[in-house]
C-alpha cells in the first residue's frame, strides 16, 4: 500500500510540475529529479529551504540545475508545488 501511495504522489507531483514548465528525468523511485529552464536549480533550493521545504540540490556539474525531491505525503507534496508557484511568481 506504501509503495502504491508513493506511485500515486510521484505521478500527481511530477504532472504538475510539468504544468509550472519543469522538466524531469523519467523516475520509477521515491524521488523525482527536476530542473526549470528559466530558473537556477540553487535558487529554487534556497527559497524553498527559506520556506522550511527542504530538498537535495547537487553543485556538480550535470546535476547544478536539478533538485531532488524526494515524494512524500499527497499534504507534502501540495505544500511543495504551493511553495514552488509562490517561487516563481516572485521571481518573474
Amino acid at each position: 500500500a506504501n509503495c502504491q501511495q508513493i506511485i500515486e504522489n510521484r505521478i500527481f507531483t511530477a504532472e504538475a510540475l510539468e504544468k509550472m514548465g519543469f522538466a524531469m528525468t523519467d523516475s520509477r523511485a521515491n524521488f523525482i529529479f527536476a530542473k526549470h529552464p528559466n530558473f537556477d536549480g540553487k535558487m529554487i533550493y534556497e527559497k524553498l529551504k527559506e520556506k522550511g521545504i527542504l530538498v537535495r540540490h547537487f553543485d556538480k556539474c550535470r546535476l547544478t540545475q536539478y533538485n531532488r525531491i524526494t515524494v512524500g505525503s499527497r499534504e507534502e507534496m501540495e505544500t511543495l508545488l504551493a511553495a514552488l508557484k509562490e517561487i516563481l511568481e516572485e521571481q518573474k
